[in-house]
Formats: C-alpha cells, structure tokens, sequence
C-alpha cells in the first residue's frame, strides 16, 4: 500500500471523513479532521473559499503574515547587528533603523486586528 493510501486510511480510521472537492494542487481527495481539511497526498491544509470576498481576506491575511515574519527577522538581525557594534555613531543609525522596523510592526498588527 502506498504512503499516500496508508494516510488516507488512517485518516478514516481516525474519524475524518472524505469531501467531494479535490486539492487544487495534486487532485487528491480532501478530507475533514475536525474544523480543518487537509490533502492526505500534499500533507498541507486547504482552504476552501466560498466567495471572493474570502479569497481576497485570505490572501491579505497571509501577506500580512509574511510580511510580520520578514520584519521580526530583519529586528532580529538589527539585535545582533546592534551586541556587537561599538560605534556610537553607527549604533544612531541602527536605533533608528530598528525603530522603523518596530513601527512596522506595530502597523502591521494593527491592520491584522482591525
């Protein structure tokens, strides 16, 4: 039996139940575990959009999720940048970087909650 077949087996076994709908990216049946559907063959969650009102929610939802993701990194690198650097003048000017990569991300989750 193939991986693929084994999870799906085991995902019926486990109470999930097989949808109708497809995965979008393999064609592989998808399957609901509680709130979430997933393609056994993929191994990723799938969304399945209702209208484009939701696809557009989504979309911007995940943008912004990367977006948070890219700027928690560059503060990270700000952080080291920062421990090890002994010029004053050089410090001034990544506070003010680091400060504008916090705004940014204060903006960032503003828009996420709002």
């Amino acid at each position: 039996m193939s991986a693929e077949l084994k999870r799906m087996s085991d995902l019926l076994k486990s109470g999930a139940t097989m949808m109708s709908e497809a995965c979008p990216e393999c064609g592989s049946p998808l399957f609901k575990v509680g709130s979430d559907i997933i393609c056994a063959k993929c191994n990723k969650p799938v969304v399945i959009l209702r209208a484009a009102e939701e696809e557009s929610k989504i979309i911007g939802s995940r943008i912004l999720d990367d977006l948070e993701q890219t700027v928690l990194s560059k503060i990270r690198e700000m952080n080291s940048v920062i421990s090890s650097e002994g010029d004053v003048e050089r410090l001034t000017q990544y506070g003010r970087a680091l400060s504008t990569w916090l705004e940014t991300l204060e903006k960032v989750r503003r828009l996420r909650s709002g």
